[in-house]
């Protein structure tokens, strides 16, 4: 067996740049699926961590990238683009906007947000292979994949429920959430296709797998040596390593990486086994030039950010696979977060339990509250949860603490120095415990940061805050002349080191306060710790920066987002009876052009003639499945047009758990249902 000839010119490999003296760091996030619009839980499981870290070292003056993208291959994938009437890579090039768009808002800032569909990422993920496969770390066999019958598909893992043989919770097909354990298919208990509850078969089909057994020994050896892993991350991942089976890194798919290999023609590559060499195609994406080098050079430091669920597959399968080719660096750091959930449930699009980050685009609350929230809600230790009490009492600090602080102390300097920073005089003992706290701050917050503790380092950032709002209370500068020059001077100071300890989490709140104290030099991490301002700097005007939630506001969201559905008010018979039903026959269906949802659909009515309604449909059933079939019509309904269409009435139809099914009838075209 030999390989099919692919040019693997374009991946051009520099030569490596010279030694360096400091680490410069190579961040990731995992990247999100594009089957759905993301959600909180997926922002701050993932997306939102990295970014603040990342913000972090560039304060420090540390060379770090940001690197995510959209994972768009597999099943989930041609599904969702199915139902939505598009191509595959129409659907990818549609999610990746929005996703963009959405990240975009919340001011994520990605050194290159890629697509795992890139040219770059094909060639990569199969010159990766190619090498393993050459070393001996691929193997083929027979083996067996789990095929719906009824839905005529090789079904992805994620789309196979079942119940875990190892602790009994459900769970996909590959990999169990509960306990951790990768699953094989003959393991799963109780099986059931989650597109249409049957129960699929397993049937058998030539596939590759990656050895993991024979990386078992270097696995356990480096995960054992990262000593400043989180004891969460590196246990799971030691105990991964004493039951290791060789994984399937194929499928029997059309959108995906084509495997290039001789007989394997008809198949793709596992998503996740292209999903992450995304990361390095991305990056190639981004600097052409130097991309290798980030990702060959023992200068740098790789740090994953990703949820708990993909420990196994960043600790064990892609580091085997890097591994394998005995050319990438291995990470440095991985650092996993619990889950998310919204108000005690998971957060679910179909039962309108959440909220996506589309739906707070909407709300009128700028970034910066939903990221300082989210961050004292984040679950870095164990499962929390998203609530819109936690939300308000995280607002009410930022504008009760911090934002009148900052306020005052600019409002004080207007009344009292013209708007120009004091000359301060002779410190007392209270001047200089403040002064004290201001250069210990950096250092406290850092050492949080750095260890990935977001919740804890803004914490120690609104410490700081905290003793110069008592500072300010206990001088009393607004009646004290004696201390007034040195309050304000040192509180204006406070404010310029809080815009440089707050920029990672709220990045427009410290452009914000920076632009208040008239400043353009770049921000310093280290400079947070020290009195910069000078005595006659002019400052400018500012206005309060936060403003607190009322509870109105959070009891209408909390109703709005909680999945909960009001029951319709009762109804008299006489208004039921003005309802005309009827049974249609289905005579012809089409799809209606530029919208994914709706279906063009030509009724029989029989004594009523020929009627046209427009359905959101196409999500559920194909248009030939449609015709020929007996539904339930309201026919008294008054027209209205849906996109070009004139729709003269509706087609009932039943929803529970996001199935949608038509209400059918037996009876003649035209008969009354009563």
């Amino acid at each position: 067996m030999g390989f099919i000839s692919i040019c693997f010119k374009n991946l051009h490999f520099p030569n490596k740049c010279p030694e360096v003296i400091f680490f410069r760091y190579l961040v990731t996030s995992a990247l999100p699926y594009v089957n759905s619009r993301p959600h909180l839980g997926h922002l701050i499981g993932s997306l939102l961590p990295p970014d603040i870290y990342v913000r972090f070292l560039r304060l420090r003056g540390e060379d770090a990238i940001y690197i995510c993208g959209t994972d768009e291959h597999g099943t989930a994938t041609e599904i969702a683009a199915e139902k939505a009437g598009v191509t595959p890579e129409e659907w990818c090039a549609r999610m990746h906007k929005l996703h963009k768009e959405d990240y975009e808002w919340f001011e994520i800032e990605f050194t290159n947000f890629g697509r795992t569909s890139s040219k770059s990422n094909h060639e990569l993920t199969q010159y990766i292979f190619k090498k393993n496969y050459e070393k001996g770390y691929i193997f083929e066999k027979e083996t067996e994949q789990w095929y719906c019958n009824k839905c005529k598909r090789f079904l992805p893992d994620r789309y196979v429920k079942a119940t875990c043989p190892y602790c009994g919770a459900e769970t996909n097909a590959d990999q169990c959430d509960s306990c951790g354990k990768l699953l094989e298919p003959h393991e799963l208990i109780e099986p059931r296709c989650v597109i249409c509850g049957s129960k699929p078969e397993l049937k058998q089909s030539k596939h590759l797998f990656l050895d993991l057994p024979k990386f078992a020994p270097k696995l356990k050896q480096w995960i054992s040596s990262n000593k400043h892993w989180s004891q969460n991350v590196r246990n799971w991942a030691l105990s991964l390593c004493d039951n290791l089976k060789p994984r399937c890194i194929t499928r029997d798919l059309k959108w995906g990486v084509k495997v290039p290999l001789k007989g394997y023609e008809d198949k793709v590559f596992y998503v996740w086994f292209d999903a992450p060499i995304g990361y390095i195609a991305i990056t190639k994406d981004w600097n052409e030039k130097e991309w290798h080098d980030w990702w060959t050079s023992k200068e740098t430091r790789l740090i994953h950010f990703l949820g708990k669920d993909n420990i196994p597959f960043h600790t064990i399968i892609f580091p085997a696979m890097l591994m394998g080719t005995e050319e990438f660096i291995l990470p440095y750091n991985i650092i996993a977060a619990e889950y998310l959930n919204y108000e005690g449930k998971k957060f679910s699009k179909s039962k309108g339990i959440g909220v996506t980050l589309e739906d707070a685009r909407n709300l009128p609350y700028p970034p910066d509250y939903w990221r300082y929230a989210l961050v004292q809600m984040a679950p870095e230790t164990h499962d929390s949860d998203f609530t819109w009490k936690g939300f308000q009492k995280a607002i009410d600090e930022l504008a009760d603490v911090l934002g009148n602080f900052v306020h005052r102390s600019f409002i004080l300097t207007k009344k009292f120095f013209n708007s120009e920073v004091p000359k301060p005089e002779a410190f007392t003992d209270a001047d200089k415990k403040l002064i004290e706290e201001i250069e210990k701050a950096p250092g406290y917050v850092a050492e949080e940061l750095s260890k990935g503790h977001l919740r804890e380092a803004s914490k120690r950032a609104m410490e700081l805050v905290r003793e110069a709002n008592a500072y300010l209370n206990q001088q009393e500068p607004w009646k004290n002349e004696g201390v007034r020059a040195n309050t304000l001077y040192l509180c204006l100071n406070v404010c310029r080191s809080a815009a440089i300890l707050f920029e990672p989490f709220m990045p427009a709140f410290s452009s914000q306060v920076w632009a208040y104290l008239n400043l353009d030099e770049d921000k310093k991490w280290e400079d947070a710790g020290k009195l910069l301002l000078k005595p006659g700097h002019k400052i400018n005007e500012s206005k309060p920066i936060f403003k607190k939630i009322g509870d109105d506001e959070i009891e209408k969201w909390e109703k709005q987002f909680s999945g909960e559905k009001e029951a319709k008010p009762m109804i008299s018979y006489d208004e039921f009876a003005k309802l005309d039903l009827r049974v249609a026959q289905i005579k012809h269906v089409e799809k209606v052009e530029g919208a994914d949802k709706l279906l063009k659909i030509v009724l029989d009515v029989g004594e009523l003639g020929e009627r046209t309604v427009a359905a959101g449909l196409a999500p559920y059933y194909k248009p030939e499945e449609l015709v020929g079939k007996n539904v339930v019509y309201l026919a008294n309904l008054q027209p209205r047009k849906l996109r070009g269409v004139l729709s003269q009435g509706m087609i009932l139809a039943g929803e529970k758990d996001n199935k949608v099914k038509l209400l059918e009838c037996d009876l003649e075209p035209g008969a009354k249902v009563l």
